[in-house]
């Protein structure tokens, strides 16, 4: 009996092959209480978009137009958040591929001539009608590619094989070149931004990883020169006042509201550059700068401050995830978030040359807001399973 049990236990012999057992993930721990302070971040984020938002658009119409159009744009967003949280993370992951096959035919669906679902406004055609409602798939391809790349990277990092990085790169050059020729160069980059930071905290090698940042900064200004529009932003960027009438109109106006709000702003409702179109996309790429004149230089910090908290937290977050799915969903949901705000302020300052992206939460938009609170109840719903601080995390 002894030697029938030492016989089944011994090793497999050379030309043998030894059964993998199937991996198995730890279980997660039981739910606690999520992250305070991102709760708060994320309270004060919305509050302030309710609050501009009725102020930047009031002007367009009567007050039970507006209080309508913003019910339904943030109660999708509470429905959103409601998702994120209640929807458990195992089945975020099984609709990962159904959600990236989806995205990938509503955005390649733009760009079918003659499309009647397809609208086009300011020559850029990025919204789909269907029904009573519009959305824009790319807001959405955001929350995709953060599914799919925590999904990916979860057990093929640190170490990618050269078949991954295909996939992994065709997956982004699908998404963000179907999102260019829309064309929305400043959302492909945003896009690509996550693509990076998701390679970055899945601990790839530095030595691809240093290749991949250089080539896609290559990449992106050669785009950015490839059509005409883009470059005269790359050169009204540099000297705006050369292109007043034209290209630069936009971050001048910008400048003259901030300029005009001062330390402590001329006072909720009373922007001036809001009105008549001075200032083009006030309620949505340039609310920024409607906050810094009608609150000033101290509505201005709190802004930039609460998306710093938001951030801090995040990546806190992703620090005391309970396994490398979650931190990879964290993370992603994060740079998001942080890497969007990020772009959008330097946009509106003149510090970055124009994308016209919105910003987060604040900016007039139903599927910017409906995308964005999806993530964010899934974030909120990671920090529950958060481990305490200094924990030993397993491998990651």
């Amino acid at each position: 009996m002894a030697r029938a049990v030492h016989s089944a236990r011994r090793r497999p012999g050379r030309g043998e092959v030894r059964r993998r057992e199937p991996a198995r993930r730890a279980p997660l721990p039981l739910p606690g209480a999520p992250d305070g302070l991102l709760i708060a971040a994320v309270a004060g984020l919305a509050s302030f978009g309710l609050v501009m938002i009725y102020s930047a658009t009031i002007h367009e119409g009567t007050t039970a137009e507006v209080v309508r159009r913003m019910a339904v744009q943030f109660g999708g967003g509470v429905l959103g958040l409601l998702a994120g949280l209640l929807v458990p993370l195992d089945w975020w992951r099984r609709l990962t591929v159904p959600a990236l096959l989806i995205t990938a035919a509503a955005l390649a669906s733009l760009l079918i001539p003659g499309n009647p679902f397809a609208i086009t406004r300011l020559g850029a055609t990025r919204w789909l009608d269907v029904g009573p409602l519009s959305f824009q798939p790319s807001e959405f391809a955001k929350l995709t590619f953060v599914l799919f790349g925590a999904g990916f990277l979860e057990r093929r990092a640190p170490r990618l094989r050269a078949g991954h990085w295909g996939v992994y790169l065709l997956v982004l050059a699908v998404f963000g070149g179907l999102i260019y020729l829309e064309p929305d160069l400043g959302t492909a980059l945003v896009l690509g931004g996550i693509a990076l930071c998701l390679l970055w905290v899945a601990r790839i090698h530095l030595v691809p990883f240093t290749g991949l940042v250089a080539g896609a900064a290559a990449g992106v200004f050669y785009l950015a020169m490839n059509k005409e529009h883009q470059r005269l932003r790359l050169l009204s960027w540099w000297n705006p006042w050369a292109y007043e009438d034209d290209i630069g109109h936009q971050v001048i106006q910008s400048w003259t509201a901030m300029a005009r709000g001062g330390l402590w702003g001329v006072g909720l409702g009373e922007s001036l550059q809001k009105l008549d179109n001075r200032l083009p996309e006030a309620e949505t790429d340039f609310i920024f700068a409607v906050v810094a004149e009608e609150l000033g230089l101290i509505g201005g910090a709190a802004v930039i401050l609460l998306f710093v908290l938001f951030t801090w937290r995040g990546f806190n977050v992703a620090l005391r995830a309970p396994d490398r799915y979650t931190m990879l969903l964290a993370a992603g949901v994060t740079t998001w978030v942080g890497g969007q705000a990020l772009l959008n302020i330097g946009v509106v300052t003149g510090t970055l040359p124009n994308t016209g992206i919105p910003l987060p939460f604040l900016s007039s938009g139903g599927s910017s807001l409906l995308a964005l609170m999806i993530g964010v109840g899934i974030l909120i719903s990671i920090s529950r399973l958060a481990r305490p601080a200094g924990a030993n995390h397993g491998e990651r």
